[in-house]
């Protein structure tokens, strides 16, 4: 069977890019793929982690940075498969990208986006591989304004891939205006495996009351109004989760977390509160009532993408008017029929994809 190499963000303590590159890497193992992901740990990553602000906080926090550092480095050691070698720049890449038999996999959060340093990485265009068998699956964009020079630019490095799957739709008309007629729209990682999948990963927290759990938004107006409806009005318990800074009131800051433990929160959550496309797209698979910050103009597509295509753009807080509507019932009927159906297409596609290069 063909092997496969997965180039994505595996390594950071974030609990969707490691979900995600699980996700992708478990999918082609069950599939029959002999499957790893690239050790890239490129500089610019520890380089974020040096700032004052980072550094005091972790100072401040020293016993539970270690112990959720500890969590997620377990997560990796047992369920990620890595390459022997780990590469910290492009040119360690180049003799990685030296067999032709191997199809190089690029996939991930914000990695096309250049408002990210990954995103002007090039080794995540995997220009390091001149000529491998190259395919994107579930890569992101992030945004939905680029300049046309920028998508010029992109198009031109990534033009010998042979399939380009998009997790938004925008990227996959941003790209299709510059010549990349290949380009399609797929699932995120993590839509590819069943949800029992997650539901088993998943630890209960030790939880009695029922609870909103809030993931990953920064301070403002509108997230104390959003926290004071779930507390006061539906009488939720708030549990916060993210970093070790406090963003809003709550009864339960869990700093020390590890991506089993989050995702039991948001899957025994009565309600959820984020600023995260993962925590989003998780609170759809699990059919959670929940609601969605966006974090920035410059990396919020993908939210939105996800949100407009099963049809629930609504459960986005824009103003404080918003808030009126957490109450809101979803109606998950049509939602888990869209999220099956884009599966089973994605699914097919990326299996597709690879049959297409093995008998080439």
């Amino acid at each position: 069977m063909m092997k496969c190499s997965i180039l994505t963000i595996h390594h950071i303590h974030n609990f969707g890019s490691v979900f995600q590159a699980y996700a992708l890497q478990q999918f082609l193992a069950d599939n029959g793929y002999d499957t790893e992901l690239i050790d890239y740990r490129p500089a610019y990553y520890d380089a974020g982690k040096k700032k004052l602000r980072t550094l005091v906080g972790k100072l401040l926090n020293a016993r539970a940075y270690l112990v959720r550092k500890r969590k997620f480095e377990s997560f990796i050691k047992t369920y990620d498969k890595l390459s022997a070698r780990r590469f910290r720049t492009f040119a360690d890449l180049l003799a990685y990208g030296g067999d032709a038999d191997r199809v190089l996999i690029v996939g991930g959060d914000q990695l096309w986006n250049n408002y990210h340093l990954c995103g002007r990485d090039d080794a995540y265009k995997l220009t390091f591989a001149g000529h491998s068998k190259k395919i994107a699956y579930g890569t992101s964009m992030g945004r939905d304004n680029f300049a046309e020079e920028e998508l010029a630019a992109l198009a031109g490095k990534v033009q010998d891939f042979t399939t380009i799957m998009l997790r938004e739709r925008s990227g996959v008309e941003q790209l299709n205006r510059h010549g990349i007629t290949t380009a399609t729209h797929v699932i995120d990682p993590v839509g590819l495996l069943d949800i029992e999948a997650f539901r088993n990963m998943a630890k209960k927290p030790d939880i009695k009351e029922p609870y909103a759990v809030m993931y990953l938004a920064d301070s403002s107006p509108l997230l104390d109004e959003a926290i004071k409806k779930l507390s006061e009005e539906m009488g939720l318990k708030i549990v916060h989760i993210c970093g070790f800074k406090k963003k809003c009131y709550c009864d339960v800051f869990a700093k020390d977390v590890g991506p089993e433990e989050i995702l039991g929160y948001i899957l025994h959550a009565d309600f959820v509160l984020s600023a995260s496309f993962h925590a989003t797209m998780f609170s759809l698979m699990f059919n959670k009532p929940f609601a969605t910050l966006l974090p920035s103009t410059k990396t919020n597509a993908r939210i939105e993408d996800i949100l407009s295509f099963v049809g629930l753009q609504d459960r986005i807080l824009r103003t404080v008017a918003d808030v009126a509507r957490l109450t809101a019932p979803i109606d998950y009927t049509s939602v888990n029929t869209s999220i099956a159906e884009f599966r089973n297409i994605s699914q097919e596609k990326l299996l597709d994809a690879l049959m297409a290069l093995q008998e080439d």
